[in-house]
């Protein structure tokens, strides 16, 4: 997917979890319900990305649900609710692998997504990205966590956040840690 189209804006999020209720207590999120959260999420989405935007969610945009009849229509709902045609999702541990309803949802799914440089970055030499639901960092240097908790329950321009990320300052190691011990071959 060409991301960068001109005349339309990337916005990231991740961690929505649409209607688990699980999630809305285990993040201690300042909704009166579920079906607020849900709401509230919406709203924010559809306030900041447009309409020929696109919306990349860096995964879990539903809940840990079994995916009965009730639930799968619960989150088409949401997903109907949100006002841009674009979100591509790069799926986290509880979106459904291989359910063909969950992935018609959104223009592209993927595990993971990468791509080298980006239009509006602030430096000279493109910049490797990497989106995924995993950590593959400790959050320092040029790695954040995009999920909706951590950015006042709303997505976040791209450009935005890959200029933050591309103007902290990053030190190579003099010493790289070894973090499996060395083996021979048998």
């Amino acid at each position: 997917m060409d991301l960068w189209k001109p005349r339309r804006n990337v916005f990231v999020t991740a961690d929505t979890h649409f209607g688990d209720a699980v999630a809305f207590q285990k993040f201690a999120r300042p909704f009166a319900s579920v079906d607020a959260m849900d709401g509230a999420l919406v709203a924010a989405i559809n306030e900041c990305v447009g309409k020929r935007d696109v919306l990349l969610h860096i995964g879990d945009f539903g809940g840990d649900h079994t995916w009965t009849t009730l639930e799968r229509a619960r989150l088409r709902a949401v997903r109907d609710g949100i006002a841009c045609a674009s979100i591509v999702l790069v799926r986290g541990n509880v979106d459904p692998v291989g359910a063909r309803w969950f992935d018609r949802m959104f223009e592209e799914t993927h595990d993971v997504l990468t791509w080298k440089g980006w239009p509006g970055a602030s430096t000279a030499k493109p910049l490797r990205v990497v989106a995924s639901h995993y950590p593959l960092l400790a959050e320092e240097g040029r790695s954040t966590d995009i999920g909706v908790d951590c950015w006042s329950y709303r997505p976040v321009d791209l450009t935005s956040v890959l200029n933050m990320l591309a103007a902290r300052p990053f030190q190579v190691p003099t010493v790289w840690p070894i973090r499996q011990p060395s083996r021979e071959l048998e």
